[in-house]
C-alpha cells in the first residue's frame, strides 16, 4: 500500500507540473504573438508617438480647413510644444489672425485680443499647453504642464467662428495667402495637437499630461476629439516639416515586455 501511494502521488505530481507547464507556455506563446501584432503594426498604427519639426524659414508650415462647426459654443485644445528658438514672437499655431492662436512663450489671442501667460518656458524643453472655453462660462482658461496658467473672460454671445484656416507652424499661410513671410514661423517642435467639442475639466488637463510627453488619450475624451493629431500627420505640408520619433514607441513596448 505505501508503494502503491507513492506512485500514486508521483503521478499526481507530474500531471500538476504537466499542466502548469502548459499554462506557462500557453502565457508566453499568448505574449510573443501580442508583441508581435505590436512590432507589425508600429509603422501603421504609432502615428499617436510621431512628432513634427517644423523648420524656421517662414515657409514650414501645415494649412487647412477643418469643420469647426462642433466647437463654435465650446472647444478645448492640448498639445505638446518644444520651442527651439528664442524670442517671443514665434507661433506653433493659428486659427484664422484674430479668431484663436499661441505664442512658443505661452501667450495667446483670443476673439481678437492678446492677453500674457505667467508661465517660465525654457527652450529645448518639451511642455504641455491646453486652452478651454465655453460660451457658457466665457472663461477662456490656460493651462501649462497641468497647472492653471491664465483666465480671460469673454465677451457675451461671441462665439467661434467657423470656415476659417487653421495653419500649423505659422502664423498664416504664406503660400496661400501670397503676404509672404510672418515673421511668426515657429522653428519648433510639436506633438498630439488635437481639439476637443468640450470645455475640459481641470482634472482632465491634468490627466493629459500625469505621464509627461508620452501620455496617453484618455478613451472618455475620445468621442470628444474633432482635429486629432493622427490625421493632421497625413495632410499636404509646406517647407520643410520632417517627422520625429519621441521614444513613446519604445517605451510602450517596454511596458508590455514587463508584462510578460
Amino acid at each position: 500500500n505505501a508503494e502503491y501511494g507513492s506512485s500514486g502521488i508521483n503521478a499526481e505530481y507530474g500531471t500538476f507540473c504537466s499542466v502548469q507547464y502548459f499554462a506557462t507556455m500557453l502565457a508566453f506563446n499568448f505574449c510573443v504573438l501580442s508583441l508581435s501584432f505590436i512590432l507589425a503594426g508600429a509603422t501603421v498604427s504609432d502615428d499617436k508617438f510621431t512628432a513634427l519639426r517644423f523648420g524656421d524659414d517662414g515657409y514650414s508650415l501645415i494649412s487647412f480647413q477643418p469643420n469647426m462647426s462642433p466647437l463654435t459654443e465650446k472647444f478645448s485644445f492640448c498639445l505638446w510644444v518644444r520651442k527651439l528658438i528664442s524670442g517671443v514672437s514665434p507661433v506653433p499655431f493659428a486659427y484664422e489672425e484674430n479668431e484663436l492662436f499661441i505664442f512658443d512663450n505661452g501667450n495667446y489671442r483670443l476673439f481678437g485680443v492678446d492677453k500674457s501667460v505667467s508661465s517660465e518656458i525654457t527652450v529645448g524643453i518639451w511642455y504641455h499647453y491646453c486652452g478651454t472655453w465655453s460660451l457658457a462660462s466665457r472663461t477662456f482658461r490656460v493651462y501649462v504642464n497641468g497647472a492653471l496658467a491664465a483666465t480671460h473672460i469673454t465677451p457675451s454671445g461671441r462665439k467661434l467662428q467657423t470656415g476659417g484656416t487653421l495653419v500649423l507652424g505659422d502664423y498664416w499661410d504664406s503660400v496661400a495667402t501670397g503676404r509672404g513671410r510672418t515673421g511668426n514661423h515657429f522653428g519648433g517642435e510639436m506633438y498630439n495637437f488635437n481639439m476637443f467639442s468640450k470645455e475640459l475639466t481641470r482634472t482632465e488637463v491634468a490627466e493629459l499630461s500625469a505621464g509627461g510627453l508620452c501620455t496617453l488619450l484618455p478613451e472618455q475624451l475620445e468621442n470628444y476629439r474633432v482635429i486629432k493629431w493622427e490625421e493632421i500627420l497625413k495632410l499636404h505640408r509646406l517647407g520643410y516639416v520632417q517627422n520625429i520619433e519621441t521614444g513613446c514607441v519604445n517605451q510602450e513596448l517596454n511596458q508590455e515586455l514587463k508584462g510578460c
